[in-house]
């Protein structure tokens, strides 16, 4: 029986990893977003609804592992049109594959709506909570496929010599897990998404022993944050923990609106959001699709936000819901209404995401303006500060921006002190623009070409030698 690994995303770009392992009967996916990195799809260049699966399978932004997607979505591609795009010989003839998804950003799970009803999609229990949140916003989808949530450390055996153990990484979407693999007395390591600098910073001290204990012997790494510049000047890195305290610190003594953009899907940070809005005084104005992902994915159950916790116990204190049409909800939150929110500016704090951004016109020149209204800008999309539609929409109308992202990404030096610390026999740098400067502290590199096929008796090595 040959144990194969076979990259087919994640390669010299940022998000869309798609690695699939097998036993030569038995499969394992894992992840399944779509990268847009690549500059396919953006703007008014969007993937049709109708065929936005048949345009990532012939683009090779969606793996071209056809059985896991509906058969309806795939009829029109034949494996001899895969193998002409990929270049490759052969795709993948098991009995079954099964998908792991590490967590719900669109880079990792953005082709969950095309599966099937029989694929099996594993998740931690609080992604999976995050996806319906997700799906109830109106964002993306549901799945039809099964997902079966997962605890951490749960062991979920595919065949007699093939199985995986969930462990929960720190990220910046809750449920955020990496995976030890067991396959044909192989052992592998996928940290998924990870960051040193987020509140959870213990559960990755975790995966590393874990790590150690099994004796992990290839270690796939996310590396975001490699760059050439980043080699031997660390970038700074935020603490999770210091965003909505910087929120307060700036917003103590305003008299103004606040505006936050905060990225939803991250619920413990929006968790921390509706707590200092409490001790500011002030409301939480919420629109309806972010207010609905919150609800959602904290009813079906967020392990750090149980139902005492204090966001839980005074959201409905804090939270109004925005009216901007017709209240198709039934979101127990009280509503309110522009005038009432541009009428008293200094009792609010507006949840203004991107596409809400034109509101700026509404509440900065509607109502008093005594002083000057501000925006505090963290990890929200746009996800960057230099984004030029936000900027002129604040240069406008004089919104004074301040920004603290932290970002969701291990910096290289945490992702090389990993890489020691665990000790594998060969390590593989994914979801990287640069992964070729990583500093693996010695142990052998791996970086895959697109669509590459390798035995793992060959990939992994007892002797030491260059792979890169």
């Amino acid at each position: 029986m040959e144990h194969t690994i076979t990259f087919y995303g994640g390669i010299n770009t940022i998000g869309g990893v798609h690695i699939l392992i097998s036993n030569g009967k038995k499969g394992l996916l894992f992840d399944l977003g779509v990268t847009w990195a690549w500059g396919l799809f953006g703007g008014k260049t969007l993937p049709s609804s109708e065929r936005a699966l048949q345009h990532y399978l012939l683009s090779r932004l969606a793996p071209p592992v056809l059985s896991v997607f509906k058969d309806e979505q795939v009829q029109d591609i034949s494996e001899d049109i895969l193998k002409d795009l990929w270049k490759i010989d052969q795709l993948p003839e098991l009995e079954s594959v099964d998908v792991f998804v590490s967590h719900i950003h669109q880079d990792h799970m953005a082709l969950l709506p095309f599966l099937k009803e029989e694929t099996k999609v594993y998740m931690h229990s609080d992604a999976s909570a995050v996806y319906k949140g997700v799906a109830s916003s109106g964002e993306y989808p549901y799945t039809d496929a099964s997902i079966i949530p997962l605890h951490n450390y749960e062991v979920v055996q595919l065949d007699h010599d093939f199985s995986f153990q969930m462990i929960e990484v720190d990220h910046d979407s809750p449920g955020s897990s990496g995976l030890i693999i067991t396959v044909g007395g192989r052992t592998i390591g996928f940290t998924a998404d990870w960051r040193r600098h987020g509140r959870h910073a213990d559960r990755i001290d975790d995966f590393i022993v874990r790590c150690q204990q099994e004796k992990v012997e290839m270690l796939i790494t996310e590396g975001t944050t490699l760059r050439r510049e980043s080699y031997f000047n660390e970038p700074i890195m935020r603490k999770e923990l210091d965003v909505a305290e910087e929120f307060g610190r700036i917003a103590q003594d305003a008299k103004g609106l606040l505006y936050v953009n905060i990225l939803a899907r991250n619920v413990e940070r929006v968790a921390d959001f509706i707590v200092k809005t409490k001790e500011l005084g002030r409301k939480l104005v919420m629109d309806e699709r972010t207010a609905q992902l919150w609800f959602t994915a904290t009813r079906e159950g967020i392990s750090y936000l149980p139902i005492d916790h204090p966001s839980r116990l005074l959201e409905n204190e804090v939270i109004r819901l925005l009216q901007l049409g017709e209240d198709s909800s039934d979101l127990p939150y009280e509503r309110i209404s522009l005038q009432e929110v541009y009428s008293a500016k200094e009792n609010f704090v507006v949840y203004l995401t991107e596409e809400q951004t034109p509101l700026l016109a509404d509440f900065e020149m509607l109502g008093d303006r005594p002083v000057q209204s501000i925006y505090f800008h963290a990890d929200g999309n746009p996800l960057n500060n230099q984004d030029p539609i936000l900027n002129n929409w604040l240069k406008l109308y004089s919104v004074h921006y301040h920004y603290y992202g932290t970002g969701g990404h291990a910096s290289p030096q945490d992702i090389s002190n990993m890489i020691e610390a665990i000790d594998p026999k060969v390590v593989v740098p994914l979801h990287s623009i640069h992964p070729t400067v990583l500093n693996s502290k010695g142990i052998q590199k791996y970086c895959p070409a697109y669509g590459e096929t390798m035995q793992l008796a060959k990939l992994i090595k007892d002797d030491v030698g260059s792979l890169v």
